[in-house]
């Protein structure tokens, strides 16, 4: 049995052997930490961990600061701080303090630490003449003591508003469940709430309903707790089922997430899931732990009750068709799932998928669907033109290929075709025709693949699976060039090195970079370096890409001083801000940034300086565009 699964045992409060249960009990030890935000008082969570979040799983618990700044923080043991950060994004200015039982607790988007903690960091600070720092400080520089202030409460880095980030690492940077170390300022007896199921076929063979591809159904109440699936199911082959669920607490109305879900199939369990403790480095494995296309183009977080291809996270248990489920008759099969929060609270989902085996002909559908194709798996799906019972034609670069209706969609007849057999270039079926623009098929590993203009490399860590590399050659609409790498509803798990070199001679220009233009709201900059004519970058997803010039420098405004500090706000329309330099009298100065105000401000080291002298400002954006401010005070 897995260490994920200790904790699930333990909440049941089923048997354990009694060496199991002191190794699950020693990592969560009750009582040690105190609570970092109004210790011993009621307090509320703005998320827990366990929640699904673009790219990563939360790391923690958000706790609710009353809607303000600057609540006292509290070390939750003795220790020292062990690391400092101060960051425009991200964390912002965060503690972390390593414990005598060699456990670290984090504390994040912090507003001003306490006044020794702060020396410290305006020292380090002004030693590197750098804004933001992470550093690791040696054990004994700086000592707390439980239930001393470490800070107080804020909302920097990336935080969207007051609270306090808590997190509980061990010494290998595996985040902990925060809530499952007894803290009794949160209060939960909830049980968490099934909002839908889906179901996908897995391979060329596969049905639901009649058809390859994914199906949706809403989970329906039936008593406090327990949910059903009223609609018929008819499946045939390997299948793989999703949950989009949520949980509440206790005089809140945040949603979390959950931590638990187990899966049984004629009561045997096929699939378990527990999000007690995962690698910090392995978050980006949610993207393939979820449904990663519907959370593109929905935003909908589905978490498969199986485990995809190129998924390395550990905390599942499954069988060995990886928690994917085999029907291969035409008996009912009741499907039980069950989900969990950290506090013990379940709710379950019971429902039936009968067996079919034969094809069925046709499927009455409310409305004629529009010609087009889509990639399941491993197997391309074309719907034709309506009425045409010929087969599709595939076309190769030296041969065609015939492919009969797999079934109908109304009088649309829909075919199934083997990607891992060849890549077409295109497709007739009836009138109906497509163009794939298949460049290759890349498994996971290094790879270099060049089409014109336009080389992709891959490393060994970029691909979750095998990827059927998709190409549009860029076009060229009002000096604008563009290129397209599949799609962005496909994940990867690594950086994409791309290598591009542009035909216009205007867009071979330093101040020329990546822009992804994946939706027609905005264009996102991407970065990029020049290699002579080449333009290189590791892209972190794949979509439409297209390269931009940014000639236009920051705006500096100048706020307020007093001879302590200096105030401006700043800001960039193109690139985003990279730099903040100032100086007085030649000096460097420390200058904090909010980027979500594009407030600035100063402050010394030496509390007993002051501004006099001339004072100059330098903005420097991703582009290299810079702006200079100067005043004399």
């Amino acid at each position: 049995m897995k260490f994920a699964k200790y904790i699930l045992i333990i909440l049941l409060s089923t048997c354990l052997s009694a060496p199991l249960l002191a190794q699950s009990q020693s990592a969560y030890p009750k009582g040690y930490f105190m609570f970092p935000i109004k210790p011993g008082q009621r307090n509320y969570l703005a998320a827990n961990m366990g929640e699904l979040r673009p790219n990563h799983f939360h790391g923690g618990m958000d706790i609710k600061t009353d809607g303000q700044i600057g609540l006292p923080v509290y070390a939750c043991a003795d220790g020292y701080v062990s690391r400092l950060r101060v960051s425009t994004n991200g964390y912002g200015n965060t503690l972390y303090i390593t414990h005598p039982n060699g456990l670290v607790t984090v504390y994040a988007h912090l507003d001003k630490f306490n006044a020794t903690i702060h020396a410290y960091e305006l020292e380090q600070l002004y030693a590197r003449k750098e804004t933001d720092i992470d550093i690791v400080i040696p054990a004994g520089t700086l000592p707390v003591k439980k239930g001393d202030i470490i800070a107080k409460s804020g909302n920097t880095g990336g935080s969207g508003g007051p609270h306090l980030h808590f997190e509980i690492r061990d010494s290998r940077e595996n985040v902990l469940n925060p809530a499952l170390f007894g803290f009794t300022e949160i209060v939960d007896n909830i049980k968490p709430t099934f909002d839908k199921v889906a179901i996908r076929t897995m391979d060329i063979d596969s049905r639901i309903n009649g058809e390859l591809g994914r199906a949706e159904y809403t989970a329906q109440l039936v008593s406090t707790g327990k949910y059903t699936i009223t609609q018929p199911i008819n499946a045939k082959g390997l299948l793989g089922i999703e949950i989009k669920v949520h949980d509440k607490m206790n005089e809140t109305h945040n949603v979390y997430g959950i931590n638990c879900i187990e899966l049984k199939v004629d009561g045997k369990e096929v699939f378990y899931h527990n999000l007690e403790t995962y690698a910090f480095n392995e978050s980006r494995y949610i993207n393939v732990h979820i449904d990663y296309e519907t959370y593109i183009l929905k935003r909908q977080y589905f978490q498969k009750c199986y485990v995809a291809d190129g998924n390395n996270l550990n905390f599942y248990l499954m069988n060995p068709l990886q928690g994917k489920i085999l029907i291969k008759d035409t008996a009912s099969h009741k499907i039980d799932l069950r989900i969990y929060d950290s506090n013990g609270n379940a709710s379950s989902l019971s429902f039936t998928v009968k067996g079919k085996q034969e094809q069925a002909p046709k499927i009455t559908k409310p409305a004629t669907p529009v010609p087009d194709f889509h990639i399941y798996e491993n197997t391309l799906k074309i719907t034709g033109s309506a009425n045409n019972t010929e087969p599709a034609i595939l076309y190769f670069k030296n041969k065609i290929a015939k492919i009969s209706p797999a079934y109908y969609i109304n009088q649309s007849p829909v075919y199934v075709y083997d990607l891992r057999t060849g890549l077409p270039d295109s497709s007739k079926a009836g009138t109906y025709t497509a163009i794939y623009d298949f460049v290759e098929m890349v498994s996971p590993g290094k790879k270099k693949v060049v089409v014109d203009n336009l080389t992709i490399q891959f490393s060994d860590s970029t691909l979750f699976d095998t990827l059927y590399l998709r190409v549009k050659k860029h076009l060229i609409i009002n000096g604008q060039e563009t290129f397209e790498i599949n799609n962005p509803t496909e994940p990867v798990y690594g950086p994409i090195g791309v290598t591009f070199c542009p035909e216009i001679a205007a867009n071979k220009n330093e101040r020329c970079y990546f822009y992804s233009i994946n939706n027609s709201v905005s264009k996102k900059y991407e970065g990029g370096v020049w290699q002579e004519d080449n333009l290189v970058h590791n892209l972190k997803y794949l979509g439409k890409f297209t390269v931009l010039k940014d000639s236009i420098p920051p705006v500096i405004t100048y706020k307020s001083n007093t001879t302590k500090r200096i105030n401006f706000s700043i800001f960039d329309r193109g690139s985003g801000i990279d730099s903040i330099y100032a100086t007085l009298n030649g000096e460097w100065v420390m200058m904090y940034y909010e980027h979500k105000t594009g407030l600035i401000w100063s402050e010394f080291k030496d509390p007993t300086e002051v501004l006099k002298g001339e004072f100059v400002l330098e903005i420097t954006d991703n582009a290299g565009n810079t702006s200079t401010y100067k005043k004399t005070l």
